[in-house]
């Protein structure tokens, strides 16, 4: 099975980096990813569609934006959405969760493939170890997404695209300092034309952490260093009816691990000693085929690989009287994807879509533990093999009434059968008596099911004095969820208010219990999540963006009548961008957040509520010759707030205080007739 594996990994790394160029919108909606506007959305239904005929609650950050914010680690980024916590230890690069509407079943896709661990103790992504820099969209879907975006997507869908080459060959590069010891060091290169597009990035992030802890101060072994390698190249054949595109992504990531505990916990603890960290290993390919070959009919197909390899070492503690202690465990999953879809456009008021999904997961494992000269084994492996049949239909009734509704068939080796339909629908209709305004009703109602992640099941992970025990029955959880609300918009498009409730029931819901010395993930009975979501957006010009959200969140233990874990009660955030010159451009963000509980048991401990604002600013300092050269920086917690997302026992980790971050810069773009 290991040279299965590996024979597989080199197919896929030895796939050609061929790429396509950009094609614009159509009307029949049969585009491909990219050449997006951010009133466009593609992952409700694997093609573009508007965003203001979606059912569902959508949101877009776009390339603009991204750059605009200039936050090298995803987690900052993601933050800034409604409906969206993102949960850290402390400093980046440490242990991340991000929950949407309260749950952290959430689907996330990168150029459409899946792109959680099998490997993780809980499902999603650890996007800690995602850079920014080579992302050129984000989409946000709220709600249940079971039909097409499949298992492990009842909160919603996140989807990452990867940048593009556009226009005449160009070079980035841009070199960062700040405080704690930061860096970032990055190149780029990129272009295309109606033939073909390329682009690679490499970044480089470094940062000596800065955790903070209780009793402890700053933590000086909290280091991070992530090394990122992304490629995304194509072709477009066939008269340009059709195109082909390779995405490659590879990073290195090392964190260093500043906190540990005595066998004694929680009676003592200690600052861990230098030598211990963690490191993570990720490589993702995407072969894709793009073909239109009529105007009422066009499909997609895909190849998708991703591997994480991911070790944590850690040795004895400076007060501990047995020198032989140490923690070693190796985790190494696998996950292969083939995916096609078909969409069948009639007219301009239909669009049908039938695909086929097939994913196979893989992981292979190792936990070691010493202690006192007596070694302590633990090897674990499992697979599992999913099909999924499903057909999604679009239908535009006289460009007001607009209703979606589909089904997915899932069958999991190791979960059984699943059917899981979706329905949205959004009315839109002219403001009565107010020009330029619109008025939009939107639903959406869906089922979903959440399988466990192969760790979860098969996993007995040894670390000092503490324990996680498998648990090989556990079962899938499913939740029935519904959301209706109302966008209200004015001066066409330039103010727009939203206001939504959301509902979500869940059965068999997956949740940890502690114990004096171990954990284990098990099966609650039934949980409930519901809510509201406010919105606000203001686009006066092009040189200002205002945007605020508020969500307010209500979860449930229906065992215990305890919140669930991680999931606080009000947040808010409010991001602007400003731009009054070509030369200029400023960003400001506020997040806030309400207190939030551990685990959901009756004693569970609170972290308590922040407040967080950031500030950045670029500015072009001089161009010669198609070189443009700017100034960039950046300060995150302003307010220096002791902000803490998680605690154990009496000790609180806290972000670090004050960052900044300041550089330069520099794009250069060769005149059209040096262009290879």
């Amino acid at each position: 099975m290991r040279i299965k594996r590996t024979v597989l990994l080199i197919l896929f790394l030895l796939n050609p980096a061929f790429a396509f160029a950009i094609q614009d919108t159509e009307d029949n909606g049969a585009v491909l990813y990219g050449g997006l506007t951010e009133k466009e959305v593609y992952s409700l239904g694997n093609y573009a569609e508007n965003i203001k005929t979606s059912g569902a609650s959508v949101d877009v950050i776009t390339l603009d934006e991204i750059k605009n914010q200039g936050s090298p680690v995803l987690t900052q980024l993601l933050n800034q959405a409604a409906g969206l916590t993102v949960q850290t230890e402390s400093s980046p690069g440490s242990p991340s969760s991000l929950r949407m509407r309260g749950t952290d079943r959430v689907r996330l896709t990168i150029d459409g493939i899946r792109a959680d661990r099998p490997s993780m103790t809980s499902p999603g992504m650890e996007f800690q170890y995602q850079l920014t820099d080579d992302l050129e969209r984000v989409e946000i879907i709220r709600g249940p997404q079971g039909n097409v975006g499949g298992v492990n997507a009842s909160g919603g869908l996140i989807a990452l695209q990867t940048r593009r080459g556009r226009g005449p060959m160009s070079i980035e590069m841009g070199s960062e300092m700040g405080n704690y010891g930061s860096y970032k060091e990055r190149f780029a290169i990129m272009g295309g034309d109606d033939k073909k597009d390329y682009y690679m990035g490499l970044t480089w992030f470094k940062t000596n952490g800065g955790m903070r802890a209780t009793g402890l101060g700053t933590i000086d072994n909290n280091a991070y260093n992530n090394l990122s390698v992304v490629t995304n190249t194509g072709l477009r054949v066939l008269d340009g009816k059709a195109e082909i595109r390779d995405i490659f992504r590879f990073s290195r990531a090392r964190k260093d691990i500043g906190i540990n505990f005595h066998n004694d916990y929680p009676y003592t603890r200690y600052q861990a000693p230098y030598g211990n960290y963690g490191t993570n290993i990720d490589i993702m390919n995407v072969l894709s085929f793009d073909h239109t070959p009529t105007e009422w009919y066009n499909y997609n197909t895909k190849f998708g690989l991703y591997h994480n390899q991911s070790n944590n070492f850690i040795y004895p503690d400076f007060i501990n009287t047995d020198p032989t202690m140490q923690s070693l465990s190796k985790i190494g999953s696998t996950r292969l994807n083939f995916m096609t879809q078909h969409n069948f456009n009639y007219r301009e008021w239909n669009t049908f879509s039938v695909g086929y999904n097939l994913e196979t997961e893989f992981i292979d494992s190792k936990s070691t533990m010493v202690n006192f000269g007596m070694t302590d084994v633990n090897n674990f492996t499992g697979s599992t093999i999913q099909n999924d049949v499903f057909v999604n239909d679009s239908i535009n009734i006289k460009d007001k009434l607009f209703i979606r509704g589909g089904a997915r068939l899932v069958n999991n080796s190791a979960y059984g059968t699943y059917v899981l339909p979706n329905a949205s629908a959004a009315l839109v209709l002219p403001t009565f008596k107010i020009k330029g305004a619109k008025t939009k009703f939107r639903g959406s109602w869906g089922q979903s099911v959440n399988t466990p992640t192969l760790y979860q099941r098969f996993a007995r992970m040894r670390s000092m004095g503490y324990d996680m025990i498998p648990n090989p029955n556990l079962a899938a959880e499913k939740m029935t969820g519904w959301d209706v609300g109302i966008e209200q918009s004015f001066f066409n498009d330039k103010l727009t208010f939203d206001f939504g409730y959301f509902n979500n029931d869940y059965r068999d819901y997956i949740n940890f219990e502690y114990g004096l010395t171990s954990y284990m993930y098990t099966n609650v009975d039934s949980a409930r999540i519901q809510g509201y979501e406010a919105r606000m957006t203001w686009t006066p010009n092009e040189k200002f963006k205002a945007i605020m959200n508020y969500t307010y969140t209500d979860s449930e233990n229906d065992a215990t009548g305890t919140d669930l874990p991680a999931c606080p009660k009000n947040r808010l955030n409010t991001t602007l961008y400003w731009t009054p010159h070509e030369r200029f451009n400023g960003y400001v963000g506020l997040e806030a957040a309400s207190s939030r509980a551990m685990d959901s048991s009756v004693t569970a401990v609170r972290t308590p509520g922040y407040v967080d604002v950031r500030i950045g600013a670029n500015v072009r300092l001089f161009s010669f010759k198609g070189a443009h050269v700017y100034l960039k920086a950046m300060i995150y917690n302003l307010l220096d707030q002791k902000i803490s997302m998680y605690r154990q026992g009496d000790v609180y980790y806290y972000a670090p205080g004050i960052q900044f971050m300041a550089g330069v810069f520099v794009k250069y773009t060769l005149p059209e007739k040096e262009n290879i």
